[in-house]
């Protein structure tokens, strides 16, 4: 699926095939820098993204975790947003859908970095 004007990200096929698994959100103090890591199943494979300096971030009201249906994982670049390259959102507006920005995504159990 493509939403007008937003390219998907490679890091990750067809998201919206996937549940959330696991759900870390660590916040960044003493100056470290806060991330948000994924854990995505899709029958048997798993996927763990991590995604650094989240902005935004917001849970749709409803069940959470749940499969993601709509959940679109997009590059921002192009917008030219200050520190900003990535955002998670949801095409369908599931229910407990989540929605954030961050300064990247990278693959944890790869080399795959945005």
């Amino acid at each position: 699926m493509k939403s007008p004007g937003n390219i998907h990200h490679p890091i990750i096929d067809q998201p919206w095939q996937f549940s959330i698994a696991e759900f870390h959100y660590h916040v960044g103090l003493d100056g470290e820098d806060s991330f948000i890591d994924l854990t995505l199943l899709r029958g048997t494979e798993t996927r763990r993204l991590r995604f650094s300096s989240p902005v935004g971030f917001s849970v749709e009201e409803g069940l959470f975790p749940q499969p993601t249906h709509g959940m679109q994982i997009l590059d921002v670049r192009d917008r030219q947003l200050d520190g900003i390259g990535v955002e998670v959102s949801d095409f369908e507006s599931s229910h407990g859908a989540i929605r954030f920005m961050a300064r990247t995504v990278v693959d944890l159990d790869s080399d795959c970095v945005d």
